[in-house]
């Protein structure tokens, strides 16, 4: 990061979505491509490496094979709190959930798309057949990860981003339908759709 006060990741990832609006239009030249490829895998990479422990507040612990679930989860929100990521006021903008999907796997990605697509919620059986996956634990799991990732779990319901829903009991049954948190909506729809246009302008022939 750079000095106190400035965010040279924040205004990486400013860049890239400035470039890419200046460019919304024209057709791009393989150097705009490969210029902006570039950049995106920079601002990708420096998200990821954004959400490690640093170095000087590494402490030793007892070696453990299978650590329980929910140890794994305290050890990601501290994680997080030393990365500086935790807040009581955590806002839902763009930018924090486009962080969450970059840092997710393509299953949870998809699972996000499938969830707006139905309002936010939905029944498993409509989530697998919009996702094509025939299970959805691999993309909640990451999904998860990710937000406690970026300190945003902390202010969720159980520490989940997506929210499972039991029927008819709540606590045995099985999981009928997944939800997103409604405050989280707008921003996750936002955050999508500039992923969407980035693919988009790097990936695809422009038109002929």
């Amino acid at each position: 990061m750079g000095g106190a006060g400035f965010d040279d990741l924040e205004f990486a990832r400013q860049q890239l979505h400035l470039a890419v609006s200046e460019l919304s239009g024209s057709e791009m030249t393989p150097q705009d491509r490969v210029q902006l490829g570039l950049l995106a895998a920079q601002v990708a990479i420096c998200d990821r490496l954004s959400a490690l422990l640093p170095d000087d507040a590494v402490t030793e612990a007892p070696p453990a094979e299978h650590p329980p679930a929910a140890d794994r989860v305290a050890v990601v929100d501290e994680l997080a709190l030393a990365a500086g990521k935790v807040s009581a006021d955590t806002r839902w903008t763009p930018a924090l959930c486009e962080r969450i999907l970059r840092s997710s796997s393509p299953a949870g990605h998809r699972l996000v798309r499938a969830l707006l697509a139905e309002g936010g919620s939905a029944s498993v059986d409509r989530l697998t057949e919009l996702t094509g996956d025939t299970t959805l634990r691999a993309a909640t799991l990451s999904l998860n990860t990710a937000a406690r990732r970026e300190g945003a779990a902390r202010v969720l319901p159980e520490r989940r981003l997506i929210q499972a829903h039991r029927y008819p009991h709540p606590l045995t049954s099985k999981v009928t339908a997944y939800s997103l948190p409604a405050e989280t909506i707008p921003s996750f729809t936002t955050a999508v759709e500039i992923l969407g246009e980035l693919h988009r302008r790097l990936y695809e022939p422009p038109a002929s």
